[in-house]
């Protein structure tokens, strides 16, 4: 197994006005290796505090030698505590987080951030969401479907929202070779399915060009949440690209794209319209042919700029008549 892993973290507000996400993927002074996302609930200036302590407050607790599950609860106390502050009442955080010692990983998660294992033998999703309806479902209760919408976003546990809290703790797994440890906030799951996930890294140049690229296709596809990727790579996951592709740079669309797409679009349009007439110019003697390979340009037009059925030649008397007036004119100038 390869020791040290590559680590990478992307993470955009997306269509939301303020950014709730907080994550991390880092070495703890110990040696061990930290891979964590929060997702913040509660609104600006609450729930960004809020995902932001529970990491912080994560990673004292390890290094100072507690387990993770402890560390969990010591950050659930944290953020409680804080939600006693004027504004921030009613705030929380989801979390998820992978720890890897010795060649061995845990993942512990409270609320529907996810963590995953990838490999190119598959996906595995390690952790279960803490969410109303993933509740129902994995005790078979099922739930109608007006339920479900209302409450589709509706959390069983969060970290902070109570003064107690459960956390679940799986493991310990060893680190396979050539497998990637990835957590995730439901921004980036909800839009994209397990498959696709799965692909999309696959078709990557490394983790930093798969966190960039999840986190896009998941804003691409709709998601209307902050959307965050924390990755931890062992070895070399194999990929169906070369290596040295370089990595995409997510850009949130503007409105100067849209307008400059508009201008693009009217200057086809133009550059069309001038095409098109370029066989009337000919005829009335306003272009000057100087060269037998604008002729090929011309021709294209005429013969492109009607949709003639295979059918019906009714079309193409005029279209030949104009064709034979061309190559006149061109075997004049030209002769």
């Amino acid at each position: 197994m390869a020791n040290e892993p590559r680590l990478a973290v992307e993470s955009i507000a997306g269509r939301r006005d303020y950014q709730e996400d907080s994550l991390l993927a880092q070495h703890l002074s110990d040696g061990r290796t930290l891979v964590a996302v929060a997702d913040g609930m509660g609104g600006h200036a609450a729930g960004e505090v809020a995902s932001a302590l529970a990491l912080e407050t994560l990673v004292a607790s390890l290094e100072g030698g507690d387990a993770l599950d402890e560390a969990f609860v010591k950050a659930n106390t944290a953020v409680w505590d804080k939600a006693r502050e004027p504004g921030k009442k009613g705030m929380g955080t989801t979390l998820v987080a992978a720890l890897v010692e010795d060649g061995e990983y845990m993942i512990a998660n409270v609320g529907d951030s996810r963590g995953y294992v990838l490999s190119a033998d598959g996906i595995r999703q390690v952790t279960h969401d803490h969410s109303f309806a993933a509740e129902a479902e994995r005790h078979g209760q099922p739930i109608a479907e007006e339920m479900a919408i209302r409450y589709k976003d509706a959390l069983t546990r969060s970290i902070g929202t109570e003064e107690f809290v459960q956390v679940d703790v799986f493991g310990p797994f060893p680190v396979v070779d050539d497998s990637a440890l990835f957590i995730c906030s439901d921004g980036l799951y909800k839009v994209l399915e397990d498959d696709a996930l799965l692909r999309i890294y696959l078709q990557s140049s490394g983790p930093r060009g798969a966190a960039q690229a999840l986190v896009t296709r998941a804003f691409d596809d709709g998601s209307d949440d902050n959307i965050s990727a924390a990755i931890a790579e062992y070895g070399e996951v194999p990929r169906t690209v070369e290596h040295g592709t370089m990595p995409i740079d997510f850009v949130p669309p503007s409105d100067s794209e849209d307008q400059s797409d508009e201008v693009a679009e009217d200057q086809a349009d133009e550059a069309a319209d001038e095409v098109a007439d370029a066989p009337e110019a000919a005829l009335a003697g306003e272009g000057e042919l100087t060269e037998s390979e604008d002729a090929p340009a011309v021709v294209a037009a005429a013969s492109t700029s009607d949709d003639v059925p295979a059918t019906t030649g009714i079309r193409l008397v005029p279209m030949i008549t104009l064709l034979v007036v061309i190559g006149a004119l061109l075997a004049f100038f030209l002769f």
